[in-house]
Order: structure tokens, then sequence, then C-alpha cells
């Protein structure tokens, strides 16, 4: 008996994005990250850095009374250009919720 060779088609597209654009299958295990502050922040050499944190929750044992605690969920190192890039877009949300009437926290 003769083996039948199968050849699966790929699930999803293995290419770069168009003319330097996104790459749609890389940016698919990006990870999403939520966070409270970002209480530190600092400029070293030619990189600036920012650290994010969340608050969390927990009952250390049952019946035990919640306690809450922070915890560091990401370390932001960038180039000033990104840090522009990065500022820009936060200005951008700002406006957005400006506009749907979202109240200005001081």
């Amino acid at each position: 008996m003769t083996d039948k060779i199968v050849r699966m088609r790929p699930t999803a597209k293995q290419t770069p994005g168009a003319s330097a654009g996104l790459c749609a299958l890389a940016s698919a295990a990006a990870p999403f990250v939520y966070f409270d502050r970002a209480p530190n922040f600092g400029f070293n050499g030619a990189v600036a850095n920012i650290s994010l944190e969340v608050v969390r929750f927990a009952a250390p044992s049952d019946g035990a009374e919640v306690v809450a605690d922070r915890v560091t969920v990401a370390h932001l190192r960038m180039t000033l250009d990104a840090m522009r890039s990065l500022k820009a877009a936060i200005e951008g949300v700002e406006r957005i919720a400006e506009a749907a009437g979202v109240p200005a926290k001081g």
C-alpha cells in the first residue's frame, strides 16, 4: 500500500502585513493590559519608563476580611518618539471621552 500525502490548509495566513502594515497574525497574541494607576516613571539614558499597577482584592481565608494590595502588571520602556506617540493616543482618548460627556477627574 502506498502512502497518500495530504496537504493541510493553514488556518491563518503566514504572511506579514501588506506594505509594512499591521500583521494580524502576530497581533493576535498581543496581551491586553488593564491597570489602575501608573505610580512610577522615569528616564534613563534615552529610554523613558513607566510602571503600571493594578489593585487586587482577595480573602486570605474563608470568612476573613477582604484585603487589597497592589501589584505591578507591566513595565513600559520606550523611546521618546514612542512616548510622544503614547501621549498623543492618551490625549485622543481624553478628547473622545470629553465629547461623550464623561466628566474629567482632576
